[in-house]
Formats: structure tokens, C-alpha cells, sequence
């Protein structure tokens, strides 16, 4: 059986997706049984759909004004009538300690139950409620401290944690009886003793008993779909165990099991043995995990165990595991209490970490985890390695003892298999033998301790995303690479962002002619030009050069140091993020192949603030080509908001002056400049002409304040205020030049006696 969440053997049953406790319909007792259980399932389906039909229609008709009745043992109910043809109790007032909501009520059928219509009441004891209501609101029940037992209507299609949240004392629940699956949150009252499942339930959510205090789970006789035998919640035919409902100390698995279903005794903490009969063949994922177990004697007909099945199980000192045994998961024994493991040698799956953070030695003169000798398929180097025997050579598994700081491989080594260090949060260096030629994809991915792979110039292969997420410093790429798969170097820093990217040394070996550098960008040579692979944060000054075509994802992600960024007009393609640097530019240059309102070129000179650098990032980072449109809008954007006037000291502003000259700059070339943008522009300077004209003086730039002057924005109306500022700066050159301007341009006096 392959390993997955539920048996694999299924029969072929058309296009009928039907599940039972994570499990497709088998072949339990012939194609008839499975059939006909099809059909039960079918028959319920359609019984539930015409339940929810019935309610999505009702809870949007009208109801009438609130009517209240005193039925004869006291309880007062108030109602609503639907529709004109159903009631809807809202409120339930009693002193009493057992209360049976009506099938009937003022001569009406009750169809529904509202939202906190018996809740907060210390009298309740006992909630019975007719078979015919078909519907709930939240909170129903809920703050009853003195509420024992609670039984569902027949016709309700689902639970709602929320009908007994803080019910203290509840020890009983009988479940709706059109109910199709037990979910999690059924038992999150912890006081709960009993549970009486419906005929209906055919499924049970993985982990659904984990939280169990049950002393007593029934299931009624006439459920087609599983069985219990007091503890256990089996599949009709037992070949299934989907959950341990009761937290036993022991328990005995039935004869003619074949699966522990997903978490089927996940977090029974009280369960210290487990006998499994010699049918069972697969433990499924998380099956016995984060429960108390202290061994574990696999029988001779199991295959599989899956990811997690014995997980953080901290008392588990011993497991044998038999001949015959094929697929170890992923974390299969991590956390657990073992000091040492035998892998028989039927084993084909090792999954990673199976024994991570155990007593479990995994390299050395005392090593306890081992391998069967006679085993074909796979053995360990004794350092801490797992290889696989393959026609071509050793290949290296995974490292598996998840404590190496460094690692060599052995020297028969021809390749590293995908995902082979792959999450190692401690391994920092790794150094390759000569002869391997394949780094398969993932093999190093979110190594976030990694910061060295010495490779040899054998390598021609290094598979999609390596070493993604790992924080290498430094690279060399081998004499014979001939092929880097898509994000193999993005390290974590440049997939992220928030820290600069590690991998700041690149160099290429002599003798290989498909990658080579320049201005710290690792390119290769393709058929259809040149691909930027990754920048390395090395240059200040960087050129496209005219063959560069493409620059593939996160290349440039939050890079920095850049002061000059030229870009080619042979560029065509921009991958995900690959131009999305993070540090401010002083100067953007863009060539293009054909002209673009009348240009081949422009040059961009964002502001330096937090914002530029954003526009920055956004602008030539945001498309997937060279989209000089979006960098123009990027670059007015932050123009206009390069400087916050209400808080004139902030360190993110470029001064009055620089921000005046930015826009006038574009006022004297409006390439692009959008109607919204240059009212922007305009009410900015307006606003603030008077800080503005200040900044200028201190700059003493006359030609900038004669084009403000020229432009209107310096005017009869606001000159004299601007003269009065400026000669607070004892700026006599730039007062009589305003002086002057104030007798040529608007025939005013020059003689000013405050000034």
C-alpha cells in the first residue's frame, strides 16, 4: 500500500467522491457491500442538501412579531412564525431542570432553535430537543453551568461547538442525527464523559478525539459506515481504526485491522501500550503521535509508516521494526524517547529527520541508529550521512544527523539528492568530493545556518532552487557547470527582503564559458542572449551590457549599494521581483529599442527618502519588462511626497529646495506628467512657496526663484511676505535680487526701510 491519508487499494467507483474517515470506499466485503454503502451515502447526501435548501430559504423570509406562550410545566417560550408556516423559538425562560424543546408550538411545527435561546440559565440540567427541528443558532446553550446532558434533533445537518461553550458539567452529548462527520472542536469541553453518534457519521476528521475524556462512546446500530467496540472507532468491516474515542492506558487493536488512519491516537497522552494485530500493514500520518507509549513492536505485515507516526511520543524508549518494512515518513520518530533504531533491510523511503532531536547517535564510534547489512538499497557513512546505492554511484540521501555543523562527503559520492539537507537549522559548511556531478533541486533549501558549499569543478547540475533561503556568503560556480536551475542562489535575504541579501562573493571557475561576471551580476550565456542570474551586492556602478536579455527572479531583491544603474535596450524579460532592489539610486538610466514618446532614453533621479527607495523598488521592480510609463509614475509620486511639511525635521525629507527643483524639473520637461500629477505639483508649491523661496535663498539659486517667479508662483500677492522671510536670513544678495524683482517686474517701490 502506498503511503498517503488514507488506504490507497480503493475501487474504481466512477466520479463519486465519497469519503469515510479520510478513506475512499474499499472493497470490505465485495463490490455489492461497497455499493450499496455508496448509496446510503447518496441517500443521506441528498437528505442533508434538502435540509440546507430548506434553511438558506427560510432564514430570508419573513417572520412575525414576537408571541410569547406558557406551556404546562411553567417553561415560557417566545417564538416568531416564519414564513407563515414554521416557528422559530427565540427565548426559553424556565426554572426547571430538564427542558424538551417542542416538535410543535402555538399549533405550528418548530423548524429552528435561535441564537442563545436557552443560555445563562443556572436551573438547566437536561436539553432535550424534538427529532423534527432542523435548525440552531449560535451560543444556543451556551454559560449553562449546571447543564449534564444535551440531545440534538434528528434533523439537524451539523454541530456547533458554540451551542455548549462553558457548559462546566456537560457529561453527555447525543449528536445531531443527520450529522455526517465528526470534526474537530466536538469534544473541546473537557467535562464531556459520553457521546452517542448518529447513524449518519461516516467520517471522522483526523485528530478529532485528540482532546478525549470519554468514559463511555456509542454509535448507533444502524451506521453502515463505522463501528466502535467501546474505545476504538473502526470502519464496518475493522480494516480501519479512525480513532481511540477513550483515553485507555492499553489498548488491543481488533483483529483484521490493516490501517491506523491519520492521528487515529493522536495526543492520547494516557495510552502507554499498543497491541496491533500481524494484519495491520500501514501506520498512517501522526498516528500515534504526541501520545504516551513506551514500545513499540511492529507486526510482520507492515509497510508503511508514515510522516510523524510515532512524533514527540517522549516516552517511546524501544521500537522493533520488522522484515518487510518498506516506507519510513518524514519526522517518523522525531522528538520521541529513543537512543537507537535498527532500518531493516527491506527498507525503500527514508524519510528526513526520522530521528531528529532523540538520544538517537547518528555518527561516530557511538553511533546507535543502523542500517541492515544485508540492505541493497541504502547504507550510512558512519559521519552522519545516509547514502542510496544507485547504477551510477553513491548518492547522498540526506543528512541525518540534524546536529552537523560541517560535513564532508565520502569520496565516492557522484550526487546529492534533492531535498538532502533541505530545513538543517544547524549545518554552517558542507564540503563536496570531486566526482560529484548532480546537486539535485531543494538540496540545500532553508538551511539558515548555511553560509559555505565548497564544490568542485566536477558539478554540471545544480537543480531548481538549491539553495534557496540558505545564507551563503560566497560562491564559486565549477569548471564544468552547465546547468543552475530557476532560484538556485537566491538566498534568504534576497527572496525575503528585511535583511541584505548574504551572497556577496561570486566567482567563476577558469574553463567555464557558459557564466561569467560583470558589474557584480552572475550572467549566463543562452541561445537567445544573456541572463542575469544574481547580483551580488559588489558593485556600485552597474551597466547592462547589450547582450543581457533577461533577468530572472529576485536577482536584484533588496539589494543595496547601487549608486548608477544602467539599463540596455536589449532587455526584454524581468522575472518576479528581479529588479526589485532596496536601496536608493542616485541615477537611473533607461535605453530603449524603439522610442517612446519621441525618446530612446530617460534618466530618473528619485529623491532619497524611504519612499524614493520604494518608488525605486516598485518602478523597475514592479513589471515584467522595462515599463518606463510606471517608473515615470513611481518617480512623480515620490517627488510629491519626498518632503512632509508638518514635520519639516524629519530625517526621511530632502530639503524645500531639493523637492523644487525635482518638480520644476519636470515642469520644464513634462514627458508623461499626468493631469493629476501636475496639479500635485502646482498646489505643492503653491502651498508652501513661502519655506520654499526660503531654502532657495540659503542655496542662493536666482534662477530657480525667477522661474518660480517666472511661473506665477512667486506674485504680487505673496512677494512681499517671501522679501520679509528671506531678509530674516541677513541673505542680502537674494533680497535686493528679490528687491529688484519686486521694482522691474510688478513697478514697485525698491526703497524699503524695514528691510
Amino acid at each position: 500500500m502506498a503511503l498517503g491519508d488514507g488506504v490507497s487499494a480503493i475501487a474504481s467507483l466512477g466520479t463519486l467522491g465519497v469519503t469515510f474517515g479520510g478513506f475512499s470506499p474499499t472493497l470490505m466485503n465485495g463490490v455489492d457491500t461497497s455499493k450499496e454503502m455508496v448509496a446510503q451515502y447518496e441517500a443521506i447526501h441528498e437528505q442533508r442538501k434538502e435540509a440546507k435548501k430548506k434553511q438558506r430559504e427560510l432564514e430570508s423570509a419573513r417572520t412575525s412579531k414576537p408571541m410569547s406562550l406558557v406551556d404546562e410545566n411553567g417553561n415560557v417560550w417566545t417564538y416568531v412564525i416564519i414564513d407563515e408556516r414554521v416557528a422559530r423559538i427565540t427565548k426559553c425562560e424556565t426554572r426547571n431542570a430538564r427542558v424538551e424543546f417542542p416538535a410543535e408550538i402555538g399549533g405550528v411545527p418548530v423548524y429552528a432553535i435561535g441564537p442563545e435561546a436557552l443560555s445563562e440559565n443556572p436551573a438547566v440540567e437536561e436539553i432535550v430537543c424534538a427529532d423534527s427541528i432542523e435548525s440552531i443558532g449560535a451560543c444556543a446553550f451556551r454559560l449553562n453551568d449546571n447543564l449534564r446532558r444535551v440531545v440534538f434533533p434528528y434533523n439537524v445537518t451539523d454541530f456547533n461547538e458554540s451551542w455548549v461553550r462553558r457548559c462546566p458539567r456537560l457529561q453527555e452529548l447525543v449528536l445531531p442525527g443527520l450529522l455526517d462527520e465528526i470534526k474537530l472542536h466536538v469534544l473541546d469541553n473537557r467535562s464531556l464523559k459520553r457521546l452517542v453518534i448518529g447513524k449518519n457519521v461516516y467520517s471522522i476528521e483526523p485528530g478529532a478525539f485528540q482532546n478525549t475524556q470519554l468514559s463511555e462512546v456509542t454509535i448507533d446500530s444502524e451506521n453502515p459506515f463505522i463501528k466502535t467496540d467501546g474505545i476504538g472507532i473502526y470502519s464496518s468491516d475493522n480494516s480501519a481504526l479512525y480513532a481511540l474515542a477513550r483515553p485507555v492506558d492499553r489498548y488491543e487493536v481488533l483483529d483484521g485491522c490493516t490501517v491506523l488512519a491519520k492521528k487515529s491516537c493522536y495526543g492520547i497522552e494516557a495510552l502507554k501500550s499498543i497491541t496491533l494485530p500481524e494484519s495491520v500493514e500501514q501506520l498512517d500520518a501522526f498516528a500515534l503521535s504526541h501520545s504516551g507509549i513506551t514500545g513499540f513492536v511492529a507486526p510482520s505485515a507492515l509497510r508503511t509508516i508514515g510522516e510523524k507516526a510515532f512524533y514527540y511520543c517522549k516516552d517511546l524508549a524501544s521500537v522493533r521494526l520488522n522484515d518487510g518494512l518498506v516506507y519510513l515518513g518524514d519526522s517518523a520518530f522525531e522528538e520521541s524517547g529513543l537512543s537507537a533504531l535498527r532500518i531493516p533491510a527491506s527498507i525503500e523511503h527514508i524519510g528526513t529527520s526520522i530521528t531528529a532531536r532523540t538520544e538517537v547517535v547518528h555518527s561516530g564510534d557511538g553511533c546507535t541508529l543502523e542500517i541492515d547489512s544485508l540492505c541493497e538499497r541504502f547504507f550510512l557513512d558512519g559521519a552522519g550521512g545516509l547514502y542510496r546505492k544507485a547504477e551510477d554511484g553513491a548518492h547522498l540521501v540526506q543528512l541525518i544527523d540534524r546536529e552537523m555543523r560541517t560535513y564532508e562527503m565520502g569520496a565516492d559520492a557522484v550526487a546529492i539528492d534533492p531535498y538532502a539537507f533541505a530545513y538543517h537549522t544547524v549545518v554552517e559548511r558542507v564540503v563536496v568530493n570531486d566526482g560529484v556531478k548532480v546537486i539535485g533541486r531543494n538540496a540545500f533549501r532553508v538551511c539558515n545556518k548555511l553560509t559555505q558549499v565548497e564544490l568542485p569543478d566536477s558539478v554540471v547540475e545544480i537543480g531548481d532552487e538549491a539553495f534557496l533561503d540558505s545564507n551563503l556568503k560566497s560562491f564559486r560556480v565549477p569548471a564544468s557547470l552547465e546547468k543552475l536551475g530557476k532560484n538556485a542562489l537566491i538566498t534568504y535575504g534576497a527572496h525575503h527582503g528585511g535583511a541584505m541579501p548574504s551572497l556577496a562573493h561570486v566567482e567563476v571557475a577558469p574553463g567555464n564559458e557558459r557564466f561569467y561576471l560583470v558589474s557584480g551580476m552572475l550572467c549566463e550565456r543562452r541561445e537567445s542572449g544573456s541572463a542575469v542570474i544574481i547580483f551580488t551586492s559588489s558593485e556600485e556602478h552597474v551597466v547592462f551590457p547589450e547582450e543581457i536579455t533577461r533577468v530572472e527572479e529576485f536577482a536584484f531583491n533588496n539589494a543595496r549599494g547601487i549608486d548608477y544603474l544602467g539599463l540596455n535596450p536589449g532587455l526584454k524579460t524581468i522575472g518576479l521581483s528581479g529588479l526589485a532592489t532596496w536601496c536608493w539610486i542616485r541615477h537611473i538610466h533607461v535605453e530603449l529599442p524603439e522610442p517612446l514618446e519621441g525618446r530612446t532614453e530617460y534618466d530618473f533621479f528619485f529623491p532619497d527618502t524611504p519612499k524614493g527607495i520604494h518608488g525605486i523598488c516598485n518602478g523597475i521592480g514592479g513589471s515584467a519588462w522595462v515599463n518606463v510609463p510606471a517608473i515615470m509614475a513611481q518617480y512623480d509620486n515620490c517627488i510629491v511626497n519626498a518632503r512632509d511639511y508638518n514635520s519639516p525635521m524629519s530625517s526621511d525629507n530632502i530639503t524645500a529646495y531639493e523637492q523644487a527643483k525635482l518638480i520644476l524639473g519636470r515642469m520644464n520637461d513634462p514627458i508623461m506628467l499626468t493631469d493629476v500629477n501636475r496639479g500635485m505639483f502646482e498646489r505643492l508649491l503653491r502651498t508652501y512657496i513661502g519655506e520654499i523661496c526660503v531654502d532657495i535663498a540659503r542655496h542662493d539659486d536666482r534662477e530657480a526663484m525667477d522661474e518660480l517667479i517666472d511661473r506665477g508662483f512667486v506674485n504680487e500677492d505673496n512677494l512681499e511676505s517671501i522679501i520679509t522671510r528671506v531678509g530674516r536670513l541677513q541673505d542680502a544678495a537674494m533680497t535686493a535680487h528679490l528687491l529688484e524683482v519686486k521694482r522691474l517686474r510688478f513697478n514697485k517701490a525698491i526703497i524699503d526701510f524695514d528691510l
